[in-house]
C-alpha cells in the first residue's frame, strides 16, 4: 500500500506546476507585532479563518479546492492545536495567541493603535502559524497536498537562484550562462527532494531534513563555481534560504 502511495506522489510531482514568480511574496501575513493591536482585537473578539491560506495555496498550485466535508475537520483540528499552545504563549507575552495571530494577519493600517513592535512576539507568531499550517496541510488528500508542496518548493527554488545571482553579481563574480543552467538544475533536484521530504514528514518537523538537504545542495553548487566564486560562497555571503511556508 505504501509503495502505491509513493508511486502516486511521484507521478503527481512529475506533472509541471504553474511558473513560480520569484518576486512574489508568499509568506504568511505577519509583520511587526504590536501588543496594542492585539489587545484592541482581543476586546473586539477577533475572528480567524484558518483555511484562507490553504485555499490560496491550493489555488496558486492548481490543486483541487477544499471540499465542504473537509472544512469542518480542518477547523476543529486548528482550534484544538491553537488551544494547546495558547496558555504558554499568553504567559510568555501577556497577549492572547488568537488575538496576536489575528493582529498580524490584518493589513498594517488596520491593526489598531500604534505600539512599539515586538520582534520576538512576531517571530513566535510566525513559527506557530507555520506549525499550524503544516498540521492542516498534512491532513489534505494527496492530490491536494502534493501539488501544493511542490508549488511551495518551486517558489523557494526560484528565490534561491535569484539570490545566488544577485550575491555573486554584488561581489563582482557574476555567474556565466552555463553556470546558471547547471546551478538551476541542482536547485531543481533539491526542490524535488524537498517536496518528498515535507510530504513524508506529515505533521512532524522537517526542519533538520531541510537543513541537511540545503547543506548538500550548497556543496553541489560549489562544484559549479570557480575559485573566486567559491570564496564568496564560503564567506557566508549567500543569503539564507527563503522560507517556503505561507
Amino acid at each position: 500500500m505504501k509503495r502505491i502511495l509513493w508511486l502516486f506522489i511521484l507521478i503527481l510531482i512529475a506533472v509541471p506546476v504553474f511558473a513560480a514568480d520569484a518576486d512574489e511574496d508568499d509568506s504568511s501575513a505577519v509583520g511587526d507585532s504590536s501588543a496594542g493591536a492585539a489587545d484592541d482585537l482581543a476586546a473586539a473578539g477577533p475572528k480567524i479563518d484558518p483555511l484562507i491560506d490553504i485555499r490560496n495555496w491550493l489555488g496558486r498550485a492548481g490543486a483541487p479546492t477544499l471540499e465542504k466535508n473537509q472544512q469542518k475537520p480542518l477547523k476543529a483540528l486548528y482550534d484544538k492545536e491553537l488551544k494547546g499552545l495558547a496558555k504558554s504563549f499568553q504567559e510568555r507575552f501577556g497577549v492572547p495567541l488568537r488575538s496576536a495571530i489575528a493582529a498580524q494577519s490584518m493589513p498594517t493600517g488596520k491593526r489598531g493603535r500604534v505600539a512599539k513592535p515586538n520582534p520576538e512576539l512576531a517571530a513566535e507568531v510566525r513559527r506557530i502559524s507555520n506549525l499550524l499550517s503544516d498540521k492542516l496541510i498534512a491532513t489534505l488528500r494527496m492530490d491536494q497536498q502534493v501539488p501544493l508542496r511542490k508549488y511551495q518548493s518551486e517558489l523557494v527554488r526560484g528565490k534561491r537562484m535569484e539570490l545566488m545571482k544577485q550575491t555573486m553579481a554584488a561581489a563582482g563574480a557574476s555567474l556565466s550562462a552555463q553556470q546558471e543552467t547547471e546551478i538551476d538544475a541542482v536547485y531543481a533536484h533539491e526542490s524535488y527532494l524537498r517536496t518528498l521530504a515535507i510530504i513524508e514528514a506529515g505533521s512532524e518537523s522537517y526542519e533538520k531534513t531541510l537543513i541537511l538537504l540545503t547543506s548538500q545542495t550548497t556543496q553541489r553548487v560549489a562544484l559549479v563555481l570557480d575559485r573566486s566564486q567559491r570564496s564568496v560562497l564560503s564567506a557566508g555571503n549567500t543569503p539564507k534560504v527563503p522560507q517556503q511556508n505561507r
